[in-house]
C-alpha cells in the first residue's frame, strides 16, 4: 500500500542516509532501534545477574 505524505526535507535527507527511499530508510531505522533496545535489555539482565551474584557472595562471606 502506498500513501502520499508531506515530509520535511531535512527528515527526508536523514531517511535517505539509511535507505534508497523514504520507506526503506524508515524500515532500516526501525530495525536499528529494535536491535538497540534488545541490546539494552541484554545489558540490563547481565547487570542484574552480576549484582545478584555479588550480593549473594557478600552475604555468604558475612556469615563467617
Amino acid at each position: 500500500m502506498s500513501r502520499v505524505v508531506r515530509i520535511n526535507e531535512e527528515a527526508l535527507a536523514v531517511a535517505l542516509q539509511y535507505g534508497k527511499n523514504l520507506s526503506a530508510g524508515i524500515m532500516k531505522m526501525e530495525d536499528m532501534i529494535k536491535k538497540q533496545e534488545k541490546a539494552k535489555r541484554d545489558y540490563t539482565a547481565i547487570e542484574e545477574m552480576v549484582r545478584r551474584t555479588i550480593r549473594e557472595e557478600l552475604e555468604a562471606l558475612s556469615r563467617y
